[in-house]
């Protein structure tokens, strides 16, 4: 298929000059994939014209990338610094990582190959090109390339006479026990615990909602309506209501008590990714794949409020009633602080190298947590934006972060399937929790910060629980 299209007529598809570099081309092609992107249609007919735009779209720059890729081999020498070279490996691996995160494990192993060619000492890209591998059933290839990443970050290791900056704590030293193991059908996205602490919910890619007694794991209802994946839940403050949203783009209103579908608000044209009810229980904050943040009153279904800052899609919501601020992340690196009441942006805060999927604030109202593609969690001052800390997660990303109730703690949910915990004081980390056996997509305390709950892409939740007094 790469070969459908002339040099010239895959510049003509994405909108290029001839003699566009490398970097002009993943920019129009990330443009071009974003605005025929069939989600953003709601039209049959126009979702088919975009999958056919899109398939012209892929292959223009499949055909662009290797030509360009080709060029890069020829001119190689030993005159190019391996900094560059390093870049370009890092470039591949990121989009890697997206794919990965999307399921197209096939088009990841296409981007780590790419990455490995270009630095071969990049265990990173051999160690996710293996997971990538074992989940298509390639298991001696998976078995080579986790061998590979293995004897690789040794080497590194050791030639930088260095250990990891936080390494795990033996599994039987953790006073975290799992107590049960809950399941759905398919990949479990979010799960939160209700104010009261009685209940737990879960959304799915199986299109479902559960809730759940906290204490014995009971299912107290089965919520569907939904359309496709769920992909984000809030509580609200009287624990009477529970709001869902997802790639059906339907915000769905819930009664706690009975399970049942009180109303639907339509308010994005995309996926929504993140939920917020106000204090008052009257509005809902939603987050989109649109970049646009929307405000909405919950019983009149009535659009209030728009906010838009950001450039790319808007990934996490947290809501701080004493501060009167509303926090979001977004996959534009950037975390951006907004007044409750007057919907102005008041501070943006920069320092992640990659994609913002988390945020998270400390039960006194002092910190901000986020997480991030690039390996991090940071610490922010919640008044000035001012950075306090950046722990590094090495070498894996976190999905996921939470404060325990008595804000001494972070847990975040790892793509290495374990959910790891942290000291806020000095960001040691303590505890590593195994038991999921995919990644983990969501964390949450529960009060007193001696339960927590998990949500993985193994399609469980699991119910953890401390049993030391601290």
């Amino acid at each position: 298929m790469r070969d459908a299209f002339t040099l010239n007529q895959a510049y003509k598809i994405l909108g290029l000059e001839l003699d566009a570099s490398f970097e002009e081309v993943k920019q129009a092609y990330r443009n071009q994939a974003k605005t025929w992107h069939p989600d953003q249609f709601l039209d049959r007919q126009q979702k088919l014209e975009a999958e056919e735009k899109i398939k012209e779209i892929n292959q223009a720059y499949e055909k662009l990338k290797s030509h360009h890729l080709d060029h890069t081999n020829k001119s190689t020498s030993t005159s190019i610094k391996i900094n560059n070279v390093s870049t370009t490996a890092e470039t591949f691996y990121q989009w890697g990582m997206e794919k990965a995160q999307q399921g197209k494990y096939s088009e990841a192993i296409e981007d780590f190959t790419q990455a490995i060619r270009l630095n071969p000492n990049f265990f990173e890209a051999y160690r996710y090109r293996g997971l990538a591998c074992s989940k298509l059933g390639y298991q001696h290839r998976a078995k080579s390339d986790l061998k590979n990443a293995r004897e690789l970050e040794l080497k590194q290791k050791k030639a930088r006479s260095q250990p990891p900056p936080f390494p795990k704590s033996p599994a039987s030293s953790s006073p975290w026990k799992c107590v049960h193991t809950l399941s759905h059908l398919d990949w479990v996205i979010t799960t939160i615990i209700s104010p009261n602490g009685k209940f737990i919910a879960s959304s799915s890619k199986d299109k479902t909602i559960k809730i759940w007694h906290l204490d014995t794991g009971e299912l107290l209802h089965n919520l569907t309506g939904h359309t496709n994946s769920v992909r984000c839940l809030a509580f609200s403050q009287n624990n009477q209501t529970l709001v869902s949203g997802g790639d059906d783009s339907i915000i769905g209103v819930w009664q706690v008590s009975t399970g049942k579908l009180l109303s639907t608000l339509k308010v994005h044209s995309t996926a929504i990714f993140s939920l917020v009810i106000s204090p008052n229980g009257q509005n809902v904050w939603s987050s989109s794949k649109d970049n646009t943040i929307k405000i909405s009153h919950i019983d009149m279904g009535q659009l209030l409020y728009v906010i838009k800052g950001h450039t790319d899609l808007v990934s996490s919501l947290a809501i701080c009633p004493q501060r009167q601020v509303l926090i979001s992340g977004s996959y534009d690196k950037t975390i951006k602080v907004w007044d409750l009441s007057t919907r102005k942006l008041l501070l943006t805060l920069e320092g992640h190298s990659g994609w913002v999927n988390s945020v998270a604030i400390s039960p006194n109202n002092l910190i901000l947590a986020s997480s991030s593609y690039d390996q991090t969690i940071k610490l922010w001052n919640i008044d000035t934006g001012k950075l306090i800390d950046s722990i590094t997660v090495y070498p894996q990303e976190i999905q996921s972060v939470a404060f325990s109730a008595d804000g001494q703690y972070i847990a975040g949910g790892s793509i290495d399937n374990t959910v790891k915990l942290w000291q806020v004081s000095n960001g040691e980390q303590i505890y590593t929790l195994g038991g999921h056996v995919d990644w983990v997509n969501s964390v949450t305390f529960g009060p007193g910060s001696k339960t927590l709950v998990s949500g993985s892409r193994d399609k469980t939740v699991k119910i953890w629980h401390c049993d030391i007094q601290r």
